[in-house]
């Protein structure tokens, strides 16, 4: 029996706005073919298991319109932002974002950035 069988939505209307997809890196590098694999079965699976549209001619995840975004795996920054008490995208040298870590964290604002413009055009919430 399929896990869909045993987790009944809740009841009341919903309006899926998309879905997002974490930790890509691993699967556009060319590594993690099983995780490639599990990450090309999404836009299928969202559309005939969320939206009840069965669906030809899928495309991939980073093409798919349903997608909000792809956000990577941002290593030990969750860490570092954890001891400094701040959202790792506002992480800066004095709180031990040096070189590598310091770009990441500003390529998480603009990803995280990004998904909120995303999420706000999609529900209609006007950003000024």
């Amino acid at each position: 029996m399929a896990l869909e069988q045993h987790l009944p939505l809740p009841v009341g209307k919903m309006e899926p706005i998309g879905y997002l997809v974490t930790r890509h890196s691993v699967c556009l590098h060319g590594s993690g073919k099983s995780y490639e694999n599990w990450l090309n079965c999404i836009p299928e699976r969202y559309r005939t298991h969320v939206l009840n549209i069965p669906g030809n001619d899928i495309p991939p995840v980073a093409t798919d319109p349903h997608c909000l975004g792809l956000l990577k795996n941002y290593r030990s920054l969750i860490f570092m932002a954890k001891e400094a008490r701040k959202p790792f995208f506002f992480l800066k040298p004095a709180d031990g974002a040096l070189g590598s870590h310091m770009l990441l964290a500003k390529d998480a604002y603009k990803d995280f950035q990004n998904l909120a413009k995303e999420i706000a055009k999609r529900t209609g919430v006007v950003i000024s």
